[in-house]
C-alpha cells in the first residue's frame, strides 16, 4: 500500500533538466619541448535527472597533448597523446551549500600515431564533497574579498575493481584530490584570486606520489558564461606517469 502511494509521488517529482556545464581550456608552457608545448582541455557535465536534492550526472573530459616535433623543431602542435575521463555521478545537495557526491571515473591515457596506442587506464570509485559560496558575486565597485570562505572540493578515490580488464599501467591503491579557490578582489565584472590544487596517490607497495600546483587567476563574468585567464606553476610532481614537475604555463578557460 505504501509503495503504491510513494511511487506516484516519486515519479511526479522526477525532472529531466539536461543542463550542461563545462569548460574549454587552452594553455601554453613557458619551457617547451617535444612533450610540452600547448595542451587543450574540454570538460562537460550533463545533469540528466533530478529528484529534490538528488541528481544524476554524466560527464566527459578530454586533454590533448601537443609538443614540438623531435626532428623538426619548427613544427608545432605535434599531437602525440590524450587523456580521457568518463564519469557517472550521483549528488546530494545539503542545505549548507555542501554538495555530497559519489561517482565512478574511467580514466585512460592513449598515445597517438604510436605502435602502442593504449598506455594506461584505470577505474575509480570516488566519494567527495564540494563547498561553494556561489561566488563570484561581481561587485559594482572595487572591493577586497578575503572575508569570504573559499570554494573547496575534496575527493577520495579507490581503484577498484582490480585485474587487467579494469586497470593497466599503474599501481595505485587509493588517492586524494583537493582544490581550494580563494577570490581576493572584485572590480565590477572581474574577480581575481589564487587557487591551489593537490593530488595524492597511494601505491599498492605502500609508497606514495603527488602533484601540487598553484594558480593566479582573473575571471570575467558575462551573460553567456565566464572567461578566465590564469598563470600556473607546478611546484612538485612525483607521479610515475607523464610528470610535469617544475613546469609553468599560462592559459585561458571558457566556462559555461
Amino acid at each position: 500500500m505504501i509503495q503504491c502511494i510513494l511511487i506516484p509521488i516519486l515519479l511526479a517529482s522526477i525532472e529531466f533538466p539536461m543542463e550542461s556545464h563545462g569548460k574549454l581550456c587552452a594553455y601554453k608552457f613557458f619551457e617547451t619541448n617535444t612533450e610540452h608545448f600547448v595542451y587543450g582541455t574540454i570538460i562537460a557535465d550533463v545533469k540528466v535527472t533530478e529528484i529534490g536534492r538528488f541528481s544524476w550526472h554524466l560527464g566527459l573530459g578530454m586533454d590533448t597533448y601537443m609538443g614540438e616535433s623531435w626532428n623538426n623543431p619548427a613544427m608545432k602542435f605535434n599531437i602525440y597523446g590524450g587523456h580521457w575521463n568518463i564519469t557517472t555521478q550521483f549528488d546530494y545537495m545539503l542545505p549548507s551549500s555542501i554538495l555530497l557526491r559519489v561517482y565512478t571515473d574511467h580514466e585512460c591515457f592513449h598515445n597517438i600515431d604510436m605502435a602502442d596506442t593504449v598506455s594506461e587506464y584505470m577505474n575509480n570509485i570516488k566519494l567527495g564533497a564540494l563547498y561553494t559560496n556561489r561566488r563570484p558575486e561581481f561587485y559594482e565597485k572595487s572591493t577586497w574579498l578575503p572575508g569570504h570562505l573559499p570554494d573547496t572540493w575534496l575527493t577520495i578515490g579507490f581503484y577498484r575493481p582490480r585485474g587487467g580488464s579494469f586497470q593497466k599501467g599503474h599501481d595505485f591503491n587509493w588517492s586524494i584530490q583537493q582544490e581550494i579557490t580563494l577570490p581576493i578582489f572584485g572590480i565590477r565584472h572581474w574577480v581575481g584570486g589564487v587557487r591551489q590544487h593537490g593530488d595524492f596517490y597511494f601505491h599498492n607497495d605502500g609508497s606514495a606520489s603527488s602533484r601540487h600546483l598553484g594558480e593566479l587567476f582573473f575571471l570575467y563574468n558575462a551573460s553567456a558564461g565566464q572567461f578566465e585567464a590564469h598563470l600556473t606553476h607546478i611546484f612538485h610532481d612525483s607521479q610515475p606517469f607523464r610528470s610535469l614537475d617544475g613546469q609553468s604555463y599560462w592559459g585561458i578557460r571558457l566556462i559555461w
